[in-house]
């Protein structure tokens, strides 16, 4: 950093040394941070494509009731696209007890336990990291009677 110019030590013969960013620097860190977001948003906007395509897949099947398994941020930007979709979510399931009970997009976040109750035409994964966890905990009944999906 010092030898491209972006940051200028003072005052080397004391330690800790006083560094001050450069104009040069000011203007890397802010080249930085727009490919960072460049970066991110690419990203969401990717995983926003993503949830519109899988709900489009489950409305053309004739799914309209639907719950989401995983009470995080990716399920509340899934949530948002169901509706636009015209896809009624009946509930949302956690196994996380710490979610349990909370409110999360206006629906009481509730135990898997809570899926049959719901009478879901599908259980729709709203978790990317643990996803596969997930499907190998579902109870063979449940797939037989509902479609479980991941995005």
């Amino acid at each position: 950093m010092i030898e491209a110019g972006y940051v200028r030590v003072f005052n080397r013969t004391v330690r800790p040394y006083a560094y001050k960013v450069t104009d040069d620097g000011k203007r890397y860190q802010r080249r930085l941070s727009l490919e960072h977001y460049s970066r991110i948003l690419s990203s969401l906007q990717r995983l926003e494509q993503r949830i519109r395509s899988t709900l489009g897949d489950l409305r053309r099947r004739g799914v309209n009731r639907v719950v989401f398994y995983g009470a995080g941020e990716v399920m509340e930007a899934t949530y948002r696209v169901a509706c636009e979709v015209g896809l009624q979510v009946v509930g949302v399931v956690d196994d996380d007890a710490g979610k349990q009970g909370l409110r999360k997009a206006g629906l009481v976040v509730q135990p898997p336990s809570a899926i049959n109750a719901l009478e879901p035409d599908a259980v729709l994964v709203t978790t990317v990291r643990h996803a596969g966890e997930i499907q190998l905990k579902m109870h063979p009944s449940l797939r037989a009677s509902v479609e479980v999906w991941e995005l």
